[in-house]
């Protein structure tokens, strides 16, 4: 008898089963690794192997006449569950007394949650209570006990707060995760040339975060290459990027300044337009719906952070003026009716992103 739609579905809603059973006992194996990997301090990525495991899907779903572009994207999804997993096993041979400063903070808090669920001691100081992790009520205690200071504060407070910390002297690795550098950039020079282990952290993602695998993270070398190993190994699992302190806030003015400036003012025009957004989704093209994700997410963010970025990086001046200038050229291209002119930009812009790659 010819199976109907409903026999097929059924027979589809077991392999889809089957599939789930299969990735469960998949996850197991690597969690049985990762304990392995925890025993004998080694890290959690191996992109090496990634990157073989990633070539033998493709290679096998050529077989099953399957694209490589699916296999790659199931390969990855089935690696990052693996190091997702892995990555919350502790380490007590690894384990550090971390100091929060700032660790009642969203992005406090979230680091504090990663570092415990890997094994690490937490101790917040803050103006706020936490409702998990002890308080420490004496800054210079805090710092001259712990083997880990992190200062989560506002950018506005970073400087103030950074130079009581190098005051106190401490023994161990300092760091702050501010989104701008250059306020207290003198700081942390001069704090590693007195022999302090000092560096500077930006993850790149907010507490929003689910973990911590496959993020970027940018450290910054003060001139201490070795508090860039040490913030590097408390961070594994991340995508880190190290570069050197002069070239962070030039680098965030593009990165975050731009496009969040980009996204406000994408917003503010709708708002300014007259028009509902609701008439506006209603006749949304892609490239809109794509663009009202992101500027939604902007619009929803901490304001005074989004401020601070803009107010305190003063590379920010140039990346605007840049995105002025683009404006003004698509307006001139349109008004003098010039296609080439238009049909240049277009062109630069896809050689800049890789051509038709």
């Amino acid at each position: 008898m010819r199976e109907s739609i409903d026999d097929i579905r059924k027979r589809i809603e077991k392999i889809d089963y089957e599939i789930l059973r299969m990735m469960a006992n998949r996850t197991a194996a690597a969690v049985e690794m990762g304990r392995m990997k925890a025993n004998e301090s080694m890290p959690l990525r191996a992109p090496a192997v990634e990157e073989r495991v990633i070539g033998r899907y493709i290679d096998k779903a050529k077989d099953f006449g399957m694209s490589a572009s699916s296999a790659r994207q199931i390969a990855r999804l089935l690696i990052r569950e693996s190091i997702e997993q892995q990555g919350h096993i502790p380490r007590p041979s690894l384990s550090k007394r971390v100091f929060i400063i700032g660790g009642s903070g969203k992005m406090g808090r979230w680091l504090a949650d990663l570092l415990e669920s890997r094994g690490h001691r937490i101790r917040i100081y803050d103006v706020v209570e936490s409702d998990k992790f002890p308080m420490e009520r004496d800054l210079a205690r805090g710092v001259r006990e712990a083997e880990v200071v992190i200062i989560a504060t506002p950018i506005s407070a970073t400087r103030g707060m950074l130079k009581k910390v190098i005051e106190l002297k401490p023994e161990g690795l300092v760091f702050d995760i501010a989104s701008v550098k250059n306020p207290f950039q003198d700081l942390l020079q001069n704090g590693v040339e007195n022999g302090l282990i000092l560096c500077s952290l930006h993850p790149m993602f907010g507490p929003d975060a689910y973990s911590i695998i496959d993020r970027n993270i940018v450290i910054c070398n003060c001139g201490s290459t070795d508090a860039v190993d040490r913030a590097s190994a408390l961070m594994d699992g991340a995508n880190i990027m190290e570069i050197e302190l002069e070239e962070h806030d030039p680098i965030m003015a593009y990165v975050l300044g731009l496009s969040h400036a980009t996204n406000i003012a994408f917003f503010e025009s709708l708002r300014a337009s007259g028009m509902s957004f609701e008439n506006l989704s209603r006749a949304a093209s892609t490239t809109f719906r794509k663009q009202v994700d992101t500027a939604r997410d902007v619009a929803s963010e901490n304001s005074q952070l989004y401020y601070e970025i803009q107010r305190m990086n003063p590379h920010n001046a140039n990346a605007l003026a840049s995105l002025q200038k683009a404006l003004e050229e698509i307006r001139i291209a349109s008004e003098r009716d010039s296609q080439d002119m238009f049909k240049h930009m277009m062109n630069e812009g896809k050689n800049y992103f890789g051509g038709n790659q």
